[in-house]
Parts: C-alpha cells; sequence; structure tokens
C-alpha cells in the first residue's frame, strides 16, 4: 500500500505506538532446558514452531499473540492462542497497545502482508518499529475483515490438508512395506547395488542451464532459477537425470536425498548433487531413498559426514559407497517404486496447492488492507 493512501474509515499510527512488544522478565529458556514432554510448549525458531516442552509456568504467555519467530534471512509470522514458554532466541511476542482499537487477529494479518523484505533477523526489529500501521477505525470492521479472510481461504486450506493426509496415508504404507521388505533381505555396501554417476557439461556462454536442488528433511526436488553459462562461469555443472539419486553433499546428513522427478530430467547440479545410478535388477532408487531418509539410514549417512553443522558437514564418497544398504527381492523394491513415485506425485502437488494457497491469501491480504474487502 502506498504510504500516502489511507482507505476512508481507516487511521494511520506508528507500529510503536499502535503495537507494544512483550518483554520476557525472568529471561529466556535455554535451550538446555527443554523437555520431551511438559505442560507448556516452547515457542522457538525451527522447522516447527514448537521445538519442546517446559514446566515452568513463571516465565510463561497466554495468548493470543502475534509473534514473529526469525531464522537465518527468514521471518515466519504465527498467531498463538495458547499458553507457552519462549525458546531462547529468535521470538518476539506482540500485542495490541489498546485492544480496543487494534483487534490481535487483524494486526496478525497486518504483519503476514506488510513487506519487510530485510526484516530477516531479530536484531532488525527496528526496522518494523519504524514503520505505520493502518487499521479501520471501528474494531468491529477489523473482526469483520479478519472473518471474511477466514471464510474465503478455508476452501483453500481444506484442499492442502486433503493433499497433505494422502501424503501421510502414503508414507505410512511405504514405511510398513519397507520393514517388512527387509526383514530378511541382504545388506551390500551401496557400491555393490549402484553406481556414482557424473556426467560433466562444459557450458557455452550463450546457453541456458536450468539448476536443481534438493530440499531437506526429505521434501523432494525443486528446480532453482535459469542461468547462462555466462552467469556460471567457473562453476562446474552436472546433468541430471530422471531416476537418478540424489545427495547434496552439504546436507545430506539434514536428509537432502531425493529422486530425481521426470521434470527433473535434463537439469543441471553443481558439483556438491550426487547422483547415483541404481545397478538394472539389483535396487532402486525409490527404495534406496527411503531407506537412506529412515531412522537407520540417515544415522549411517550422518556417521559419513563429518564435522560440526551445516557445510562443515561433507558427505564423503567413499564413505558412502560403503554404507550398507539392504537389498529385498527386486520385483518387490519395483511394486514399492511404483507407490513411492505416486507419493512423489501428490508431494509435489501438496506443494504446489501450499504455492497457491500462500499468493492466494497475500493477494486477499493485500486486498483488504486496501480497503476493498
Amino acid at each position: 500500500m502506498s504510504a500516502t493512501l489511507v482507505p476512508e474509515g481507516w487511521v494511520k499510527e506508528t507500529f510503536c505506538k499502535a503495537v507494544t512488544r512483550l518483554k520476557n522478565n525472568t529471561g529466556k529458556l535455554k535451550a538446555s532446558k527443554y523437555l520431551q514432554d511438559g505442560q507448556l510448549p516452547v515457542v522457538d525458531q525451527g522447522q516447527s514452531l514448537i521445538v519442546g516442552y517446559s514446566n515452568d509456568k513463571s516465565s510463561s504467555f497466554k495468548g493470543p499473540y502475534p509473534v514473529i519467530v526469525f531464522g537465518d534471512h527468514t521471518r515466519n509470522v504465527k498467531f498463538i492462542d495458547f499458553e507457552f514458554v519462549v525458546g531462547a532466541d529468535g521470538v518476539v511476542l506482540l500485542r495490541p497497545t489498546d485492544e480496543t482499537k487494534l483487534d490481535s487477529s487483524f494486526l496478525f494479518y497486518w504483519l503476514k502482508y506488510v513487506p519487510l523484505h530485510n526484516l530477516g533477523y531479530s536484531r532488525h526489529y527496528k526496522l518494523l518499529k519504524e514503520k505505520s500501521i493502518i487499521f479501520p477505525e471501528d474494531v468491529t470492521v477489523q473482526r469483520r475483515i479478519v472473518e471474511l479472510i477466514g471464510k474465503l481461504t478455508i476452501r483453500a486450506d481444506d484442499a492442502l490438508r486433503v493433499s497433505a493426509e494422502r501424503e501421510i496415508e502414503l508414507d505410512t504404507l511405504l514405511q510398513s512395506l519397507y520393514s517388512r521388505m527387509i526383514e530378511e533381505s541382504d545388506w551390500k555396501p551401496l557400491g555393490k547395488v549402484a553406481s556414482l554417476v557424473r556426467r560433466a557439461i562444459s557450458t557455452k556462454s550463450n546457453e541456458s542451464y536450468e539448476e536443481m536442488g534438493v530440499r531437506s528433511f526429505g521434501k523432494g526436488t525443486f528446480v532453482k532459477p535459469v542461468l547462462t553459462g555466462k552467469q556460471l562461469g567457473n562453476k562446474r555443472i552436472y546433468r541430471i537425470h530422471e531416476g537418478d539419486l540424489v545427495f547434496n553433499n552439504v546436507f545430506a546428513w539434514e536428509r537432502a536425498i531425493a529422486v530425481a522427478k521426470a521434470e527433473d530430467h535434463g537439469r543441471v547440479g553443481s558439483h556438491r548433487f550426487i547422483t547415483y545410478v541404481p545397478h538394472e535388477k539389483k535396487a532402486t532408487s525409490e527404495f534406496l531413498c527411503h531407506h537412506f531418509l529412515s531412522k537407520h539410514g540417515i544415522e549411517d549417512i550422518r556417521a559419513a559426514s563429518p564435522g560440526s553443522a551445516g557445510r562443515n558437514r561433507t558427505l564423503g564418497l567413499k564413505k558412502l559407497e560403503k554404507i550398507k544398504v539392504p537389498v529385498p527381492d527386486y520385483d518387490e523394491q519395483k511394486r514399492f517404486a511404483e507407490i513411492a513415485r505416486r507419493r512423489q506425485l501428490i508431494q509435489y502437488k501438496t506443494t504446489e496447492i501450499a504455492e497457491e494457497v500462500k499468493a492466494f491469501s497475500a493477494a486477499l491480504i493485500a486486498k483488504a488492507f486496501r480497503g476493498e474487502l
């Protein structure tokens, strides 16, 4: 929204006047104090909002509060309506200074909408304080807008939920099949059932190359922006084919392992993307990938990735080749692969739906903040 445009019936205030940042007077809970179970969830930065539990009510907060959870170069806005404890880092708790003037739910949507492109680390909270916030003068109008946004987005959210539930069902089926298949199977070094394949490319400055990436936590592959040979410079790249078992060697320990999809065929990866091709009638990429993402498999990957974290934990190629993997009946592996490919397609669709829901919600909220709802 333009800084000068305020819809009729709306007011404009500085953020630091309209919104109060809550302070934790007893100090934030140290990560070493997180429990596996407890009375109160601990809110901190990470893959999920809740990272542990605590029984310390002396430092708790009781929602509803809009919360900004900061990570490295990320800003995630959540709305918490339960009692919780603040974790060690990266959590900013906010509430309207006067809730008769500004509704907490309306503030939550404003925080999701406001473009804070350079607000990545919590130390940049001052950038938010310097902004202005606009909202309908009548708090009941704010609540009607929130209710309308909820009604319009619920169908999109339902579609995402159904897709995610189907993905979970197939995950459960695959895990059941995997457990049965490995019960009496032989175990052999990876190098005996699959080969490292490197399809080096000599780049040309005027040609374009579409890069493929691998998400951490077993979330599959994704496509990166297209680059020209000139932009790539001296960067070594390798061709990826459909069905390749791909390891991101700096984040394999974080489960950045996937099977290349049909859409990935012909894309490229840097030298950090290690591609294995199973030997004919010995193994399938889908079964091997599932194994490496399992508890047993990822422990072997981590043991083969020495170091502390991030780019200091590089997967050793010689160690990877020696990791033993289960080798059940090949026909059973093929049936497993068919189900895994269906699951991969649903995962891809779930990601697409999630992006569409995100875009729809952003457009809807933007429309609300132009006073058009």
